[in-house]
């Protein structure tokens, strides 16, 4: 099964517009992935970071979730997407999206049905 992405989005920026200062920024990205053959999709999330950002953080911080980008680009975000979902292929949704889940939040990380 192959994934595809089926919009890119950000909740602190409007697609096209950039930050104040695109070299020292981070900045919250979600992504609709889903199965290539279906409509459906589910949201995953990063933060986009430049290393002049990384330099000002005031304590050590783990960086599962981030994609460091020289200065903030959308084509530079779309690029990286891509090839990143590209690379997380599976025999079904379930496994592609734990692949996904290695390297960017899922929305539905962790969660497990309710017994009936």
């Amino acid at each position: 099964m192959y994934a595809r992405v089926k919009n890119i989005m950000s909740p602190d920026l409007d697609y096209g517009s950039f930050p104040d200062d695109p070299e020292n920024c981070c900045v919250l990205i979600e992504v609709e992935i889903g199965p290539s053959e279906s409509k459906g999709a589910e949201v995953f999330s990063f933060e986009v970071v430049t290393p002049a950002a990384v330099k000002s953080l005031p304590a050590p911080s783990w960086l599962r979730g981030y994609l460091l980008l020289p200065e903030f680009s959308w084509a530079g975000i779309e690029e990286a997407v891509n090839k990143l979902v590209a690379q997380c292929t599976g025999s079904d949704w379930g496994e592609v999206s734990n692949k996904l889940s290695r390297t960017l939040g899922w929305e539905f990380e962790g969660y497990e049905p309710h017994a009936s």
